[in-house]
């Protein structure tokens, strides 16, 4: 691996193909989203191909469909198809069902799924709900046999295994993972082996060296196996439902494997650059996916480092064993950070040692799962490996629990900058490729200092203050952002993991404040939760009788450090250069807002203070328990503007910094 790697065309060519998908998303999003439904529509019937395997999600079946017609005429376009009943239809049946086009919509809290956004971005912009399915047309031959394949493997593993067993074994050996228990997918999480869940890259390898092992055991030569793996290892990924990680492999394996049939040296490089070149050329918004980005960074960094350093870390005996298990564990996540910052809110600390030994282990998971499933009609082999797998899942699972237990296995952290983030990877570079470095040249002194640079101007460039409104259907929430001033909180009747990760996305690990509209239970019920997650500084509550939940949880934070204070309307209190006032409840009447008469009760359920945010010169008054805000200041109308939460997108509203008294 050299530097002029990086001249190529063909990684230029990909760069500059990956810079116009960016520069052209919303083009690239309709393109995918094909022609334009006018929605909604009712009593539809709709005709398509399924896309993807059917996941069962709160009772019925859902899938991507990719329409052919809708009422009998031609329409082409991305639907989320939701039926009871599949009628026996999967990936790639031609189906026909009756139902109804809606919009997409959802609840948005920032930092967490904004779903109509998300089905956006795969070319989606319409859910249909409908009543059973009918087969038009089966899919073809392969696929047929991919998908029987699939269920079969994970009806063996829901017969012969533990329900917990069943679902960790379907996320290792076919990528499977819908079964996992929230409690179970948090352990995964914490200790870093998450990516074991989705059929990877090291499930077509494996694939691939079982068959070329094979066919060197009945004496074929390597011209004839190479091309059986890839078939065999194509299989596979039809199977595992063909995700960005699957592709990605696929494609480079048959990439080194065109280069070998044309007698030229296979690159690993220009195998990653290759695949990634062909998924966006048949998939450009896949550019934009979680899965695709972190896939990519773990391959990258795997081959370049390995590539780079594997000589310098080649050792004899035991030392060697361990040393190569912790830098392929490094490599693979040397660039991922960043992005589980971004995607997540939460970084494993300890996942460079626990994937020592899971990785490892997830291998063995694989082999025994493949086995139990190819004996299933061997009653003597089926009972050993069923019983080899059961114990082997019971250790696999002991093992990711024991490495979440620890109290740092994990911390939740803030959403990068674009500086911080950029001057992470520009460091992971350097790492990378420091035995190609003379580091007495300037060059790469210059690209420290770069870095440096880049994290000088996350640390200067603060978060611009503004306000953010949002509900989860039931209640709503404000946020004021002060800038460097930090961030307060009206409301915590939101669920409290919700409300972390919007803090997170803001930037900030803290709460400067909470305030609570009222002692009803409903605008404190996330409190408990976003007290465990976030660093809360001080809650303010109203005075009257504490509910018994509230007393205890005001308490249980007190003895934490935050302080309590309590509040009548018209106090106010100065805090990082920000007034915040307690008022009166107010409503909106003719889209201005009043207050009512003065006679707060403090009793739950009988009125909700109102709260207003000074800084410097602009002004957000808070009613309805935050699910409405009237904005004053230079930076808005004569009138003020007033804004009111609803189902849907958050509403967030920069306040610009140059317009303050």
């Amino acid at each position: 691996m050299r530097f002029d790697y990086y001249k190529r065309p063909l990684f230029i060519l990909t760069v500059f193909y990956a810079l116009i998908i960016i520069c052209c998303r919303p083009y690239f999003e309709r393109r995918a989203a094909g022609d334009a439904l006018s929605l909604p529509l009712y009593c539809a019937e709709i005709e398509g191909v399924i896309k993807e395997y059917p996941i069962k999600h709160y009772g019925l079946w859902r899938m991507e469909l990719r329409t052919i017609g809708v009422n009998s005429r031609p329409l082409k376009a991305g639907i989320m198809a939701y039926t009871g009943d599949l009628g026996g239809a999967t990936l790639g049946d031609t189906v026909v069902f009756r139902g109804d086009l809606k919009k997409p919509l959802s609840n948005v809290v920032p930092g967490n799924l904004d779903w109509p956004r998300y089905l956006a971005g795969r070319g989606i912009n319409a859910e249909g709900r409908g009543g059973a399915f009918t087969i038009k047309r089966k899919a073809c031959f392969a696929l047929r046999r991919a998908a029987a394949f699939r269920q079969a493997a994970l009806d063996v593993f829901d017969l012969k295994l533990s329900s917990e067993a069943a679902s960790v074994a379907g996320g290792v050996v076919i990528g499977e993972k819908k079964s996992i228990s929230p409690e179970l997918k948090t352990a995964f999480q914490d200790s870093g082996s998450m990516h074991l869940l989705v059929a990877s890259g090291s499930n077509v390898g494996f694939v691939v060296l079982v068959i070329y092992f094979l066919c060197g055991r009945v004496g074929l030569r390597k011209r004839h196996s190479w091309p059986l793996a890839l078939l065999a290892s194509g299989f596979y990924v039809l199977a595992a439902g063909f995700d960005p990680p699957l592709t990605r492999a696929y494609f480079m394996f048959g990439a080194g494997l065109a280069a070998l049939l044309l007698e030229r040296r296979p690159g690993i490089f220009q195998g990653l650059v290759i695949a990634c070149l062909l998924i966006l050329i048949f998939e450009p918004l896949a550019l934009f996916d979680a899965g695709f980005q972190m896939s990519f960074a773990a391959a990258y960094g795997l081959s370049m480092g390995m590539t780079l350093w594997g000589e310098r870390l080649r050792l004899k005996g035991l030392a060697g064993i361990l040393a190569g298990l912790f830098a392929v564990s490094f490599f693979a996540q040397a660039g991922l950070y960043p992005l589980m910052a971004f995607y997540f809110h939460k970084i494993s600390l300890i996942s460079l040692v626990s994937n020592m030994a899971l990785v490892p282990a997830s291998g063995l998971i694989m082999a025994l799962g493949f086995l139990l499933v190819l004996s299933s009609k061997i009653s003597v082999l089926y009972g050993i490996f069923s019983f080899l797998a059961q114990r082997a899942l019971d250790l696999f699972i002991l093992g990711i629990k024991f490495f979440a237990g620890f109290r740092f296995s994990a911390a939740l952290v803030s959403e990068p900058s674009a500086w911080s983030a950029a001057a992470f990877f520009v460091l992971v570079f350097i790492f990378l490729h420091a035995p190609l470095f003379n580091f007495k040249k300037k060059p790469v002194w210059a690209m420290f200092a770069l870095s440096l640079l880049m994290f000088g101007c996350g640390k200067f460039f603060t978060p611009r203050p503004g306000v953010s409104l949002f509900s989860d259907g039931k209640s709503a929430a404000f946020l004021f952002g002060a800038g460097d001033g930090g961030l307060f909180l009206v409301n915590a009747g939101i669920n409290g993991a919700k409300l972390s990760n919007a803090i997170l996305s803001a930037g900030a690990r803290e709460l400067k404040a909470v305030f609570l509209p009222s002692l009803d239970e409903k605008d404190s019920s996330g409190l408990k939760e976003l007290g465990s997650l976030i660093r809360v500084r001080r809650l303010f509550i109203p005075y009257g009788p504490l509910p018994d939940g509230l007393n205890a949880e005001a308490e249980k934070l007190s003895r934490q450090g935050v302080e309590i204070k309590r509040f009548w309307p018209e106090e106010s209190i100065f805090m990082d250069g920000v007034k915040i006032s307690a008022a009166w409840p107010c409503y909106v009447s003719g889209g201005k807002k009043a207050y009512s008469a003065p006679g707060y009760t403090g009793l739950p359920g009988k009125s909700r203070l109102s709260f207003v945010f000074n800084l410097r010169g602009s002004e957000a008054g808070v009613c309805s328990g935050g699910g409405q805000i009237f904005l004053k200041g230079p930076a808005f109308e004569a009138g003020g503007r007033f804004v009111e939460a609803s189902g849907g997108a958050a509403i967030e509203i920069p306040i610009k910094t140059n317009i303050f008294k």
